[in-house]
């Protein structure tokens, strides 16, 4: 009773089996809630930034509107969010050391890829918008452009954030998660159906609809979205490779042996003859 007091944590369940499943779902909790942060923030980034960055680079007009940011906010949030916060454990998760103790959330290497997706979104979201500018498109067609380009390079982006150690190049992408493929149908059916049902496109998200060389550049750029975000992932996993390589240590990272002289009453321990 004593010990129960003075505790912070009682198990009520102290079956070794039991402890395993529950440190097991604690990581499977605590990884998901990392991949819906770094799918949500890169969206959420880019749909202001494209916008700030599209002005100051020399467009006239927004290359989103107030409607399609609004949209595009909802829309990702609903359907790929949901997918890494349902994703299932990722092979391997009880191989890795335990965190430390007040470890953030959002750590260096999440941080850096936040970034580099926001980057990457930004990126080909105004690309988009001057490329098909410098082809001859209207500001409506334009728009179209860039929504469907910054909303198909959050289904690449949340591809790649499915499997925080693992490559999303692999059979694996298609199995495990089943939602996954329903939130992309359902994302892609609604983005042409905006695109191209009069009267929605034109008079409330100021857009119109787009032929297939525009599609060709959505295509184009999704698939350069996840190929960045993958080889961040690579480069990052052979960094956290080689720093627990103990032949790649350095001589000058050994650890010099403690050669303190011990006092004379150690050899004694073991025989009783310890003065008392």
């Amino acid at each position: 009773d004593v010990a129960r007091e003075a505790s912070e944590m009682i198990l009520a369940d102290d079956n070794f089996a039991t402890i395993v499943s529950a440190v097991r779902e604690g990581r499977v909790v605590w990884d998901d809630l990392r991949k819906v942060l770094l799918v949500n923030t890169p969206i959420n980034n880019a749909q202001g930034m494209s916008v700030l960055f599209g002005l100051l680079l020399g467009l006239d007009e927004a290359p989103l509107s107030a409607i399609q940011v609004l949209y595009c906010n909802l829309i990702c949030a609903v359907t790929l969010g949901f997918v890494c916060a349902v994703e299932p454990a990722e092979d391997g998760i009880m191989e890795q050391p335990p965190r430390r103790v007040g470890k953030r959330l959002i750590g260096r290497f999440l941080l850096l890829r936040i970034a580099i997706g926001t980057a990457i979104l930004v990126s080909t979201t105004v690309g988009s918008v001057f490329w098909t500018k410098d082809l001859g498109y209207s500001l409506e067609e334009t728009r179209s452009q860039a929504l469907n380009t910054l909303s198909f390079g959050a289904i690449g982006v949340t591809m790649s954030a499915r499997f925080a150690r693992k490559s999303a190049f692999h059979p694996r992408t298609f199995l495990g998660n089943p939602i996954a493929w329903y939130s992309y149908t359902i994302m892609a059916l609604l983005q042409v159906f905006i695109t191209y049902t009069p009267g929605l496109n034109d008079a409330i998200f100021t857009m119109d609809a787009m032929d297939g060389a525009q599609w060709g550049i959505v295509i184009i750029f999704m698939v350069a979205v996840l190929i960045v975000m993958e080889l961040e992932k690579a480069v990052r996993g052979m960094i956290t490779d080689r720093k627990y390589y103990e032949e790649d240590w350095d001589d000058a990272d050994a650890v010099e042996p403690d050669t303190t002289p011990l006092p004379e009453e150690v050899s004694r321990f073991g025989k009783n003859e310890l003065p008392h």
